[in-house]
């Protein structure tokens, strides 16, 4: 994240800009499926493609890991103005929550992290105490907090949990084929978590492992089917994060 240091206030409000208005005009079809769909009969090979030749032009978890990359950069540095950019960013996505259970996991030792979901609101709360009460900044919060939600086409799932010290939660989501899949995951700061994606058939399709609580697959299933997710907690404490997918 050290380029956005080098970011005046101006172009980060440019970018969030950007992100509201780029992005909802496209048709785009969800990348997984609705939480409770039967499973699709298994299939043999490697369930990854090279996609389309043109890109793809609708990514809302890679918007969204860029809405935790900048709250991030503005909590380490205290600038009010990089979370509202944040926060607008977050509130164009307008995610919704799902009910995702991690697998196997021994509920005699689990203890959930305390902590409510980061959301444009709470980031604005923080925005706002980090103003001090500087006018321009005010308004801008005011500004964010006014403007309505669009109707996006296709809205991010997220789920919020605690992944322990040296465990790893699993989740398994199935993703249309043909279609670009993302998956993302945002902890609360405390370690550091690596993100991996298995198909059916355990082959390794995209691994994420950077040195920070923030990671971000994407892929294309050639065909329809479920994807193993792994969220593995690298750091010596619990952290609660949130798993993001298209």
């Amino acid at each position: 994240m050290a380029f956005l240091a080098k970011l005046p206030w101006a172009k980060l409000l440019a970018m969030a800009s950007l992100a509201l208005g780029l992005g909802f005009t496209f048709s785009a079809l969800a990348g997984s499926v609705a939480v409770g769909t039967p499973l699709p009969p298994p299939q043999k090979g490697v369930n990854i493609s090279s996609g389309p030749k043109a890109p793809a032009t609708y990514e809302p978890i890679a918007r969204l890991q860029m809405s935790s990359d900048l709250l991030a950069f503005g909590r380490d540095t205290r600038d009010p103005l990089v979370l509202i950019a944040a926060a607008r960013i977050m509130k164009a996505l307008n995610g919704s929550e799902v009910d995702l259970k991690p697998e196997g996991r021994a509920a005699s030792w689990y203890t959930q992290k305390s902590g409510l979901p980061v959301s444009p609101d709470s980031i604005l709360v923080e925005a706002r105490d980090l103003a001090k009460g500087d006018k321009i900044i005010n308004l801008l919060i005011d500004q964010t907090v006014a403007t309505g939600t669009p109707a996006t086409i296709e809205q991010p799932k997220t789920h919020q949990d605690t992944v322990q010290a040296g465990a790893t939660d699993v989740y398994s989501v199935v993703f249309n084929g043909g279609q670009l899949a993302e998956a993302g995951v945002s902890g609360d700061g405390a370690g550091d978590l690596d993100l991996f994606v298995y198909d059916e058939n355990d082959h390794l399709v995209c691994r994420s492992t950077a040195s920070t609580d923030r990671e971000y697959c994407r892929w294309w299933p050639r065909w329809t089917g479920p994807f193993r997710i792994e969220i593995q907690n690298l750091g010596a404490v619990a952290d609660l994060y949130r798993l993001a997918t298209n």
